[in-house]
């Protein structure tokens, strides 16, 4: 399958490395110095090496682009954008809205699209969805999932293929496809109800870590 992942931090590079073993992954960002880094096989991730990201690249298994059209014939596009709370602490929907608007002016054909990133329940199905149709004109039906990151820095014993992951999706069709996509890099797939509960508990593994890292800096003066 052809594969277009909007954003190439920690996160979607995490993917393209995993995914580009697979499938053929385009790895799209706006920071050229980023891209052309990427191209010339050379990370800039913690936990993924250059020498594998070299090996995809010379197999014609992942490229980097600064171009959105790159993305058009895509089968399924991956939103992994960072998604920062602002100087009033509301979440910064703006990469978001930025992907959106990517994937509804570039991408022509039907596909499935997946968000990665950390949001508010109700992301998925009130706001992607809506704003990829009105970017696209609602000229193409897409389908649509989440299946919230689970990156976790610096560990070795665990990474994408070992780490459990939700995943849920708008339609039973879009079930499907985003199970057989995971299902190619990942042994261990949680289906839950709907988008909302998989988004619900990745902010709520967030907030257990966060608590978590607060208590042990707290601990840690005492």
């Amino acid at each position: 399958m052809n594969i277009a992942i909007i954003g190439q931090g920690y996160v979607g590079l995490t993917i393209s490395a995993f995914a580009g073993e697979h499938h053929e992954v385009i790895g799209f960002d706006l920071n050229p110095t980023i891209v052309e880094c990427l191209n010339k096989g050379t990370s800039h991730i913690e936990g993924v090496d250059s020498l594998s990201l070299a090996k995809l690249i010379a197999k014609g298994k992942y490229r980097a682009t600064t171009n959105p059209a790159d993305i058009k014939g895509s089968d399924i596009v991956v939103i992994a954008v960072p998604t920062p709370l602002d100087s009033n602490r509301k979440p910064d929907l703006s990469y978001i809205d930025s992907a959106c608007k990517v994937i509804g002016e570039n991408l022509d054909a039907p596909a499935l699209i997946i968000n990665e990133s950390t949001s508010f329940p109700g992301t998925v199905r009130n706001l992607i969805k809506p704003e990829i149709e009105k970017y696209s004109a609602g000229t193409v039906d897409h389908m649509y999932a989440v299946s919230p990151e689970r990156v976790d820095p610096g560990r070795t014993d665990w990474n994408q293929k070992n780490t459990p992951r939700l995943y849920s999706g708008l339609t039973q069709a879009a079930f499907s496809a985003v199970r057989e996509f995971y299902s190619t890099f990942c042994d261990n797939l949680v289906e839950v109800s709907s988008p909302e509960v998989a988004e619900a508990a990745k902010l709520f593994e967030n907030t257990f870590r966060q608590v978590n890292i607060a208590l042990v800096n707290e601990f840690a003066q005492i």
